[in-house]
């Protein structure tokens, strides 16, 4: 009995360990009209200060996937008088955009957004709320938060005539069935803020938060949108992860080969 609960000690210790390394994931998609390919690489809810003992890793594995474009998809600080902390990401280096985006955490920690933005800027990276900006033919929009900010999807109206693809970072993934029935361009749609589930031992998903709608990680397709949700990196309310890996998400976004 002893032998068989000290297996069982540690086999669940080391898959909560296995369960706090950050992966990699990679994916691709050919956009036929891009005029050059675009490496976007993004991370979600890093929940700053909260378990940030791992941040200079994280921003070596960034910086070791060379990016075009890197993207924070919300919350990455949760913690009012924090909003200084993310000059850290001033380290990240990306070939030709930073960018960030609000999620809801940003909102009821209380944050002071004009400072946030501020401090954004002094790390190198335009915050992005319900704006858009044209990287090499690539228009990105960065919506507000879904649950606590004003998501104007008018923004989607935006004339395609210069750029050949949309991609949207809207931090709940719930916001893509607004999007998808609302643009009449199709768009590729990045999303976090369900920490595929955080709490998922075997790839069983207890609970997600308001606001995931019935997304919780990977790929998601509504006739020709498509949208992703990342795992994110940190944790919320509960410091642990079970059988939902932190996800550093690497999408290479192709020309149509010749």
């Amino acid at each position: 009995m002893l032998m068989a609960s000290t297996s069982a000690l540690v086999g669940g210790t080391a898959y909560a360990y296995q369960s706090s390394l950050i992966e990699i994931t990679r994916e691709q998609l050919v956009l036929p009209e891009l005029r050059k390919g675009l490496r976007v690489v993004a991370i979600s809810d890093v929940h700053a200060p909260s378990f940030c003992g791992f941040i200079e890793n994280l921003i070596t594995s960034i910086n070791q996937t060379s990016p075009d474009i890197f993207i924070l998809a919300g919350d990455t600080v949760d913690r009012q008088a924090n909003e200084s902390w993310v000059r850290v990401f001033g380290k990240v280096e990306a070939h030709l955009a930073k960018l960030a985006m609000l999620g809801n955490w940003e909102y009821c920690g209380h944050l002071d957004l004009v400072r946030l933005k501020k401090e954004y800027e002094k790390a190198g990276f335009s915050l992005l709320v319900n704006k858009a900006v044209n990287i090499s033919g690539l228009l990105v929009i960065g919506l507000d938060d879904f649950l606590h900010g004003s998501p104007d999807y008018r923004i989607f109206q935006y004339p395609t005539t210069t750029i050949s693809h949309l991609l949207a970072v809207s931090h709940c993934p719930e916001s893509f069935d607004t999007i998808s029935a609302f643009s009449p361009h199709p768009v590729i749609t990045i999303s976090g803020h369900t920490h595929g589930g955080q709490i998922a031992p075997f790839g069983i998903v207890f609970w997600t938060p308001r606001g995931s709608g019935s997304y919780v990680k990977g790929w998601y397709h509504k006739g020709n949108h498509s949208l992703y949700v990342t795992r994110g990196i940190g944790t919320s309310e509960i410091p642990l992860r079970i059988g939902a890996r932190p996800e550093l998400l690497i999408l290479d976004l192709l020309p149509k080969k010749a």
